[in-house]
């Protein structure tokens, strides 16, 4: 940052490191700043507010070093930025890099150093899957049984008093390694292990059950599955956010698929403020939907229990690794909450963007148990010429 600052060639350049909080960034960088800038002329520190400012005479303006938390992204907007260095990404927000930093960086054609530890296939994940892919990126990962920075005596030891999980995360950065605190983590990267995330085509032959998890404020996660003899092949996944039932049934419609039943939870029967206080669940039966079960409120025991269902269905389940990407990324990183206070995971669910594909998956693991034992259900009758209606 020291020497791109120095180098910069627009006017009174701007430069920023960022780490999760404010506090991070004091103990992480402040006395590296101060060691590494000691020797510059002219050099002004501001502890109060972690800046350094160092005057460029031969230009007639100044460089600016400012250290910054990333725990209030909001308070960081109406920055110019000609460097930015995320460091510890994954334990931001997304929106720091997408609605506040970025941006600052636009009108400099400012650059990044984004830098992080995974955990998960989570934002920073994505950030490196398109770093390897975009020539205006640079990506890197620097696993420490092969950069020879940390003694092998001190990795032996650090992998056999540490969970593997965790050792694979900190040391080997693993995004595929189970997420501390998932409830499916073990499963699925089974799975993976396993090629049971590929490439799964539909059969037509074979009934799509639909599995739904209502957003109303935020997303809705529908799940396609179908039962192939002994196998469950999840072959579709529909998520998005803002749209009405309608929208969802539309997609529904679009596909090629012969339905069978269709798993909401139980606040589908909730009535909506608007349309006349219609339920939800009128509201798409009036769409053309049929065949509609309707699920049990969860909590404790119940949600733990629906917890077991999905593990036990995980195992048998296969993939379509492109069109069920994202509700891949959700079972992997749904998790449990944790509580700081007496440092254990609770028995409950953190809500965050993971939810609602997860959600959805366990409606179906409740629900379809059932239905599974009605072989006549399950598969089409092989009627020459017979039409069926696209919702069952």
């Amino acid at each position: 940052m020291l020497d791109k600052g120095l180098r910069c060639t627009r006017k009174n350049p701007q430069l920023a490191y960022l780490a999760p909080t404010y506090g991070a960034a004091k103990r992480i960088a402040w006395e590296y700043f101060k060691m590494y800038s000691d020797k510059i002329p002219g050099r002004i520190v501001n502890e109060a507010e972690l800046r350094i400012d160092i005057p460029r005479p031969w230009l007639g303006d100044k460089v600016r070093f400012i250290l910054l938390g990333a725990e209030n992204p909001g308070s960081l907007k109406g920055l110019y930025l000609d460097l930015a260095v995320l460091d510890e990404y994954s334990e931001m927000l997304s929106s720091v890099w997408t609605e506040v930093i970025r941006p600052a960086l636009a009108d400099r054609e400012g650059g990044a150093i984004i830098i992080g530890t995974p955990k998960g296939n989570n934002h920073l994940f994505d950030l490196y899957r398109y770093a390897q892919t975009d020539p205006d990126w640079f990506a890197a990962l620097y696993k420490a049984s092969e950069t020879q920075v940390v003694p092998q005596a001190e990795l032996d030891s650090a992998k056999r008093e540490m969970p593997e999980e965790i050792y694979e995360q900190e040391f080997e950065c693993s995004f595929s390694a189970a997420l501390v605190g998932a409830f499916f983590g073990k499963e699925m990267d089974l799975a993976e292990k396993e090629n049971r995330i590929t490439k799964v085509p539909y059969q037509r032959d074979a009934l799509v059950y639909t599995s739904w998890d209502l957003g109303i404020d935020d997303s809705t996660a529908i799940w396609c599955f179908q039962e192939i003899g002994r196998e469950l092949h999840v072959i579709d996944y529909i998520e998005e956010s803002g749209m009405g039932l309608d929208y969802y049934v539309k997609e529904l419609s679009k596909r090629p698929y012969n339905y069978g039943a269709h798993y909401f939870p139980h606040d589908l029967a909730v009535r909506e403020i608007g349309a006349g206080g219609d339920s939800r669940e009128k509201t798409v039966r009036d769409l053309g939907l049929k065949s509609i079960r309707i699920g049990m409120k969860h909590s404790g025991a119940s949600f733990m229990d629906s917890i077991h269902k999905v593990r036990m269905l995980l195992n048998k389940c296969w993939f379509d690794a492109d069109k069920c990407a994202k509700g891949i990324s959700s079972l992997k990183n749904y998790q449990r909450k944790w509580d700081p206070k007496n440092e254990v995971f609770q028995m409950r669910a953190l809500h965050d963007k993971h939810s609602h594909g997860a959600d959805a998956f366990r409606e179906f693991a409740d629900q379809h148990r059932d239905a599974a034992k009605r072989p006549d259900i399950n598969r089409l009758p092989r009627t020459a010429g017979r039409k069926y209606n696209i919702f069952g």
